[in-house]
């Protein structure tokens, strides 16, 4: 194997395939990348068993072959050199790699100890704009816990509905659900969960589209010439919909980056693990928040809001209420509520027209 390569391209596809390399593993196998030469492309794979990532990149090819490269110290070695072509040739079991005056000695591993590439479900003609589906990921995943042993909570559900698409993600204690139009087409499955780690990987595909097929065992993904699959795992989803309320008489209308600015310096007076802040609604038009449970002072803040209902005071975990005012972009939010007892209700006013739907629903603080 003997080809020639642009060092910027292929940097480029490395750093899509770091997401699923295994870097810290008991099989050392995983922690390189399979390479393959035919057809005037380098094919590289990585995996980690429950995802694969397959991507390729333009080659002149003098000769076809595969190797499996250690992908940290590869990537590494491709950023340093000195020019933007280079060239990349087998030799035993070491490649060697040459760029101008540089010449370096990789050893690599017998491709054949590789993991067997999954095949790629067929891929049928359900699309979404990758803008929308990546937007609509990261109005949910905030949501996922990140230390519950409970694996179902530890990734976020994606249904397709017939003409929409909607995901939703929860730790017990929060929810996000956010909803979206769909384009036609046949949806290749009814609802499925999308692990933390498949959700982190399509903020590095820049591509317009996505492809979504499925088949008995994996989920396929294809954007562009890249391709990800991904093992499906089992359905144990909460029925979050229960948890959902849609009119809750007491409302209140705030600006965005102020409540999140107030709620950033009245936090740092409360207790450091709960992050308890009470939250005092009055019927003429303020909102005080006050901070709970630290022992050396405390804090408060009041601010001017539009407020709709009787006047009512309840306890939030503060972080979890900042985590979803950074995730909107609009200029106001508007806090739902029954009592001070039950679950709060955040929704954006004026959001991103491409969605249908966001509410956030965060459970109060018992004190």
């Amino acid at each position: 194997m003997e080809l020639k390569l642009q060092r910027n391209l292929v940097l480029q596809e490395l750093s899509i395939l770091q997401g699923v390399v295994e870097h810290r593993t008991t099989i050392p196998i995983l922690s390189s990348i399979l390479v393959e030469a035919e057809e005037n492309r380098l094919r590289m794979v990585a995996t980690d068993l429950d995802m694969t990532i397959v991507t390729e990149c333009p080659a002149s090819i003098h000769g076809g072959g595969r190797a499996t490269l250690e992908s940290k110290v590869f990537q590494n070695l491709v950023r340093s050199l000195p020019e933007e072509e280079f060239t990349l040739r087998q030799d035993g079991d070491a490649v060697e790699i040459e760029c101008g005056r540089f010449h370096s000695r990789m050893a690599v591993s017998d491709p054949s100890e590789y993991p067997t590439v999954p095949e790629v479900p067929q891929a049928g003609d359900y699309a979404l704009p990758l803008d929308l589906f990546q937007l609509m990921l990261d109005r949910v995943a905030f949501a996922i816990t990140k230390d519950d042993p409970k694996f179902q909570l530890n990734g976020a559900l994606v249904k397709l509905i017939p003409g929409e698409i909607e995901i939703a993600a929860t730790d017990g204690h929060r929810l996000a659900m956010v909803r979206a139009k769909a384009p036609g087409g046949d949806a290749p499955f009814e609802q499925q969960l999308f692990p933390r780690k498949l959700l982190a990987e399509f903020s590095r595909f820049g591509d317009e589209e996505v492809q979504i097929s499925a088949g008995d065992n994996h989920l396929g993904f294809l954007m562009g010439e890249r391709t990800l699959v991904s093992r499906i795992v089992e359905l144990r989803f909460p029925q979050y919909e229960r948890v959902i309320v849609r009119d809750n008489p007491n409302r209140a209308r705030v600006d965005r980056k102020e409540l999140l600015a107030s709620l950033r310096r009245v936090s740092l007076m409360a207790h450091e693990k709960a992050r308890g802040v009470r939250f005092r609604f009055d019927s003429g038009g303020e909102l005080t928040l006050v901070s709970i449970g630290y022992e050396r002072g405390s804090a408060e803040e009041t601010l001017n809001v539009t407020y709709q209902g009787d006047g009512l005071e309840i306890a939030l975990n503060a972080s979890y209420l900042i985590d979803v005012l950074q995730a909107l972009e609009c200029e106001t939010v508007e806090l739902q509520l029954r009592d001070s007892n039950t679950q709060c209700v955040v929704v954006p006013v004026e959001d991103d027209p491409r969605l249908e739907e966001y509410i956030y629903v965060l459970m109060p603080m018992r004190l």
